[in-house]
């Protein structure tokens, strides 16, 4: 079975354990149009119809429920295998995929990665930065790199560190606008948003003890956080950054913290993985050496 083929085969234990299209989709973090392909790619090739599908609901056919039965014991010998086979390699070896947000890929991880690459050498990447979400099933990811801890089923998480955030802006816009001593005083000035899945119009800012979310209409919107931090240098409004994107220039003045009362909650690294694989040698040692996150590459911590 090839690896598009066992993607397929995962796909239809899903729909068979979760009753439906939709809920297997939401499972697999996939659409449901996706499902439907793998599913008729997968019939295709067994020549048989395994599920009945009505406008209301799904149900496996008897050839699907003896398929099913069957494939869940070689999908779990098949996995018991291939951890077996990692687990004996004395060096890390093969092809290690990994995904990662384009910024703080960039700034924190790829140096982790590097000195990874030089320890071990007969290990091999393929590293997606990209500021999509990215299934590890549909992708068939060893590991993706998060800032936020997602919940999903058949994957596993690893916390790794957290990084700051900061309200900054340049030493000549505070000098002219004056510091920000208070949330309800940021829809007074030029707000620079970054754009993920939609325009960020809202910060969620902690004042006193409290949080409170403070909307304003964006100045700017930038879906490239380093352009994001260029703009907020060169004067044109305030920012909410994290500190591996602006704490250099937070270190050397080109930028200042605009509202040293107010903080933000950290953003929270983790690592993500299917259920199992953090015993594959080669996700161990990629996992070590996210240890060393925040001790090499950009900083997290505001100083």
């Amino acid at each position: 079975m090839n690896g598009t083929g066992l993607l397929e085969a995962e796909t239809f234990l899903f729909v068979a354990e979760y009753g439906g299209f939709g809920a297997a989709a939401r499972e697999l973090g996939v659409t449901q149009s996706t499902i439907s392909r793998r599913i008729s790619l997968l019939e295709s090739r067994v020549g048989v119809r395994l599920i009945e599908r009505t406008t209301r609901h799904v149900a496996l056919t008897d050839a699907g429920k003896s398929y099913a039965s069957e494939l869940r014991d070689i999908l779990l010998r098949l996995r018991h295998a291939e951890a077996q086979a990692q687990r004996g390699a004395a060096e890390p070896e093969g092809l290690l995929r990994i995904t990662m947000p384009t910024a703080f890929g960039r700034a924190c991880v790829i140096p982790c990665l590097t000195r990874l690459a030089n320890r071990h050498t007969r290990l091999r990447f393929e590293v997606d930065l990209s500021d999509r979400y990215a299934d590890l099933l549909e992708g068939n990811f060893d590991v993706a790199v998060r800032l936020a801890s997602t919940s999903q089923s058949g994957i596993s998480e690893r916390y790794i560190a957290s990084a700051d955030l900061c309200l900054c802006a340049s030493s000549a816009y505070v000098a002219m606008h004056g510091p920000i001593t208070e949330p309800a005083q940021i829809v007074a000035h030029e707000c620079l948003a970054l754009q993920t899945y939609a325009p960020r119009t809202s910060w969620n800012v902690i004042w006193q003890g409290k949080r409170t979310e403070i909307s304003f209409t964006p100045k700017m919107v930038v879906s490239d956080l380093f352009a994001l931090a260029d703009f907020c240098r060169a004067g044109l409004g305030v920012a909410v950054l994290p500190m591996y994107a602006i704490g250099s220039a937070l270190a050397d003045g080109s930028v200042v913290d605009a509202a040293p009362e107010l903080s933000f909650v950290p953003l929270e690294v983790f690592a993500a993985y299917a259920h199992g694989r953090e015993k594959l040698p080669k996700v161990a040692a990629f996992l070590e050496a996210l240890n060393d996150i925040g001790s090499v590459g950009a900083p997290l911590k505001k100083r």
